[in-house]
């Protein structure tokens, strides 16, 4: 039997029960998977490799006991250990299964990106010393991506303008990621956009030092 939850929009959870000769049910094993990657982002689309983790019941219902291994194959590899074979070995409390466990996820979210380069944008003021860079890297960022953060990434531009209003380092740059964003609406795959582009211009915009 298997069931999935989620949990504060943090991991996703798959649980693998059993059914004992008495007809109760207990955990044998489990998996699971980082919503949200060390960089801020979210875990890309595509296919993941699950490590299946096998403990005690009362083990695999504390989530302190995993949560801190690694949740994929390619994690598992990048901290030095093989995924297959021999190998396979003990982590902490937890054994890892033979069994493979293989998800495809698709991450629909107008807050959260899967972009770290526009992230580094959306937050630039964690560190501007990037924020030359995030700004030349947004003209590279997918369209689709900018236009689902259409109002932030506006809002992180005019913010920026606004806040370094003393100095020309940054208008060039944003004048620039301005007319990029522009740029994609004006396109055909886009244009469904515009009129949330209209009423940014007309309810939202108040950027009055950068008007």
């Amino acid at each position: 039997v298997l069931t999935v939850e989620i949990i504060v929009m943090i991991c996703l959870f798959f649980f693998f029960w059993v059914t004992a000769k008495d007809k109760s049910e207990k955990i044998f094993a489990l998996a699971f998977v980082k919503l949200m990657r060390y960089d801020g982002t979210t875990l890309r689309d595509g296919e993941h490799d699950l490590i299946v983790y096998k403990a005690e019941a009362k083990k695999l219902e504390d989530a302190s006991t995993y949560l801190s291994l690694p949740s994929t194959k390619i994690e598992l590899e990048e901290k030095g250990h093989s995924a297959t074979g021999k190998s396979m070995q003990n982590l902490g409390s937890c054994t890892i299964s033979k069994d493979s466990f293989q998800i495809s996820t698709l991450v629909c979210s107008t807050k959260l990106t899967q972009n770290v380069d526009l992230l580094g944008l959306l937050k630039w003021r964690s560190n501007t010393s990037l924020l030359h860079q995030n700004l030349k890297q947004l003209m590279k960022v997918d369209g689709g991506e900018v236009v689902k953060f259409l109002q932030d990434t506006l809002d992180a531009l005019f913010n920026i303008m606004m806040e370094n209003s003393e100095s020309e380092t940054f208008d060039t740059l944003v004048f620039d990621a301005l007319v990029f964003i522009i740029g994609l609406i004006a396109d055909r795959k886009f244009q469904h956009f515009n009129p949330v582009l209209e009423t940014y211009i007309k309810k939202h915009f108040s950027a009055t030092l950068a008007y």
